[in-house]
């Protein structure tokens, strides 16, 4: 088996707060770190993009288990590719939380990211993976 990069989308069951985000993002790098799983999680207003990475079928299984978790719906996986190496070899999950002034230095994002669509980015998978790449130098907490 391969290491793979799996980037989803999906909309939170609310908006969360920041405690509630930081409580997640623990959650998360608590357990990929276990699983040997790196990544990047970006949020704004309710919706959810995230870069999952490792072994193929630890990757698929966290996902499967993701897509069940009631604080989100509509999951979509946006892509899967076979890789070599990381994109965000450090992180068990990096993190930012996406404001107007962040996605302001995103040239030609800004548009489409003010009312989020996950099937834009299952259309345009390209988009998701420039997205998570724009921001992976600027971590939020």
């Amino acid at each position: 088996m391969g290491m793979v990069s799996l980037v989803y989308v999906s909309l939170a069951d609310h908006m969360f707060t920041d405690d509630e985000l930081k409580g997640l993002l623990q959650e998360a790098r608590d357990n990929n770190q276990k699983l040997n799983v790196t990544g990047m999680l970006l949020y704004r207003d309710g919706f959810f993009i995230q870069a999952l990475e490792g072994e193929d079928d630890v990757v698929e299984r966290l996902y499967a288990d993701i897509a069940k978790d009631p604080r989100h719906k509509n999951v979509l996986k946006v892509c899967k590719d076979p890789v070599t190496t990381r994109s965000f070899p450090d992180w068990s999950m990096g993190f930012n939380k996406m404001s107007t002034a962040s996605l302001d230095q995103v040239p030609g994002y800004t548009t489409f990211l003010d009312n989020p669509n996950p099937m834009f980015f299952v259309e345009h998978p390209s988009h998701a993976k420039d997205l998570l790449k724009a921001f992976q130098q600027q971590i939020y907490f």
